[in-house]
């Protein structure tokens, strides 16, 4: 039998896929989605070109994993698809079918994929694991967690099931488990940034502040150009008075990454928190400039103008605050405030209704509140009038 020559565009294709740990039988995808790039990924566009001008139109595996590694997903699914039409029993194939549904957000189709795949390889932990992940973003999580726990099982060594697990359970608010799990992938990687900041959220949520202090500190000293780690700490040093230290782990979040509003606008609060009201003003507005309809920054400002006796720009910032949300309920308490203070009664009522009616507990705060607890006993008087009123005309 004579053996026909393999292409050698095919041989250094394969050679590119093997040398960037792309896989030339089973796809080994990277975390996160991320394809080839720069000079590696034009060489194997090179190489996918010249096999798409011969004579016949490639089938291959290689080929398939070739338009994978530099996201023509659709292109790589339409190989895999070929592939199966002629071979329906090809593990490869399909497995490498299932995880192109999953870049081209085809989720159903990804994990009835991996289900047929399974029923013909039932100890293939990739499987259940790429099977975990699309079940995660059809929104079953506990079906995902099935699937992560099975791959874990087969692997206990299983970096990628482990952490997404706890990626997983941290976002069903089962932060105990979330942690054993991120121990043991930390135990296998102990550089691995994310897994200390995931961590530390959940340690954070369970109220242990300080372990999550000291968790997003590994993944600074890991990552240092991590600014969710940096943005986490702040806050959670904002929570627990550490003042200065949360200015300055803000400041290294804006310096990261300019256009965060969200830090420039918690910066500001840290100001605010001591006494710095012009410098928590710059931060708000700065907030406000990235993002201008962020209402909590123009709350925010008005409450640090009213600090600074400036009631006239305070109102004004409350009032911008309920014109972006109108459901923002701090902010129609602190107009309301303000209405009192000018003896402007009907908007002050009007924008306590409205927020006593978003957050009823607000009505509580207002009986004990200088500005508005005589307000309300004026109001309270002049419907018992209306009511007397309307009483005897009846």
């Amino acid at each position: 039998m004579r053996i026909e020559p393999i292409d050698p565009t095919v041989i250094e294709l394969a050679r590119l896929l093997e040398n960037n740990s792309i896989g030339v039988t089973y796809l080994t995808p990277r975390p996160g989605g991320g394809s080839l790039t720069g000079e590696v990924a034009q060489e194997v566009e090179r190489a996918l070109a010249t096999l798409e001008g011969s004579a016949c139109m490639p089938d291959g595996l290689v080929y398939g994993n070739g338009c994978f590694a530099i996201a023509r997903y659709t292109d790589a699914a339409e190989v895999y698809r070929r592939i199966l039409t002629c071979s329906p029993d090809d593990p490869a194939a399909r497995f490498n079918l299932g995880v192109a549904y999953v870049r081209l957000q085809m989720f159903r189709e990804a994990a009835d994929e991996f289900t047929t795949l399974l029923e013909q390889e039932p100890f293939l932990a990739e499987a259940y694991y790429q099977r975990g992940n699309a079940y995660d973003d059809l929104g079953k999580p506990d079906a995902a967690l099935e699937d992560y726990a099975r791959a874990i099982k087969l692997n206990p060594d299983y970096l990628q099931a482990l952490y997404n697990q706890g990626i997983v359970l941290s976002r069903l608010g089962r932060h105990l488990e979330a942690l054993d799990a991120f121990d043991q992938v930390i135990t296998l990687r102990p550089d691995l940034s994310n897994a200390y900041l995931n961590r530390g959220a959940s340690l954070d949520e369970m109220g242990r502040h300080e372990e999550a202090i000291a968790d997003y500190t590994a993944a600074i000293r890991y990552n240092p150009s991590g600014y969710n780690a940096y943005f986490n700490r702040a806050r959670t040093c904002y929570y627990l008075g550490y003042i200065q230290e949360a200015i300055s782990d803000y400041s290294q979040v804006v310096a990261l990454t300019p256009d965060d509003a969200e830090a420039y606008n918690n910066r500001g609060l840290a100001f605010d928190a001591l006494g710095d009201y012009q410098m928590a003003i710059e931060d708000y507005s700065q907030a406000i400039a990235l993002r201008p309809h962020f209402a909590e920054a123009y709350n925010n400002r008005g409450a640090a103008f009213e600090a600074l006796e400036n009631e006239e720009e305070a109102l004004r910032e409350y009032l911008a605050a309920v014109a972006i949300a109108g459901d923002y309920a701090d902010a129609h308490y602190n107009a309301a405030r303000l209405y009192a203070r000018s003896d402007d009664l009907d908007r002050c009522i009007q924008h306590l209704e409205k927020a006593t009616e978003l957050e009823p507990e607000l009505q509580t705060d207002a009986v004990q509140n200088d500005d508005l607890g005589w307000v309300l006993e004026l109001h309270k008087m002049r419907e018992n009038r209306q009511d007397w009123l309307h009483g005897r005309q009846g």
